[in-house]
């Protein structure tokens, strides 16, 4: 999971950091809504302008549409959902140990659904394989202490993204990144401060 206070700065840790680490896996997108797979979409193209080698990693993903328009810019429609949720948790226990999923759009369930959508959530990571590599991630202000803390419990890793300004006048701006909680003995806790380079990958400071 990843926790964030800087949509910039969460795409230029996915897109350039995690999703190329696991490019050797079959990549899979399951998009919750046509609007949150527009604004993916306008992501993909300024991908494709000024980072073309992750837009053909991008390209070979397996999109999963829970939406009512199948229509898509990049990658193969796997499978599109009417917003039929028990069909999606049936398309994803279908993947396994080499496959990747990457969440976009679904943080909005539990702001919008309340306990149900938690309820829901809980039972589709019951139905999963439990080596698929899940990715999922929301804003910090997204949710209440409460819910934020039961989200947590869901993921073997959360790490969180925040955006600082500079300690003075004029100095560019850093992000604070690291593990905020793990279950995995070798993944510890810590934090470290990046900015981003020109190639929009982070480099620590």
């Amino acid at each position: 999971m990843l926790v964030y206070n800087s949509p910039y700065a969460v795409r230029s840790l996915l897109f350039y950091h995690i999703l190329p680490h696991f490019s050797s896996k079959n990549l899979f997108i399951a998009v919750y809504s046509d609007t949150m797979y527009r604004r993916l979409e306008k992501m993909y193209e300024s991908l494709a302008e000024t980072s073309p080698h992750i837009a053909k990693l991008l390209d070979r993903a397996k999109i999963i549409k829970i939406g009512n328009n199948d229509r898509i810019s990049f990658g193969e429609l796997y499978q599109l959902i009417n917003y039929e949720w028990q069909k999606f948790v049936d398309v994803v226990k279908r993947l396994g140990n080499d496959d990747v999923i990457l969440f976009h759009g679904f943080s909005i369930i539990p702001a919008m659904y309340g306990k149900k959508a938690m309820i829901d959530m809980l039972k589709l990571f019951d139905s999963i394989s439990e080596n698929i590599t899940l990715i999922n991630k929301y804003h910090e202000k997204l949710y209440d202490e409460r819910t934020e803390k039961l989200m947590g419990r869901f993921y073997d890793v959360v790490l969180r993204v925040e955006r600082t300004e500079g300690e003075f006048a004029g100095f560019e701006e850093t992000h604070v990144i690291g593990v905020d909680q793990s279950i995995v003995m070798d993944i510890k806790p810590g934090f470290k401060r990046f900015k981003i380079g020109e190639d929009w990958r982070f480099v620590e400071v």
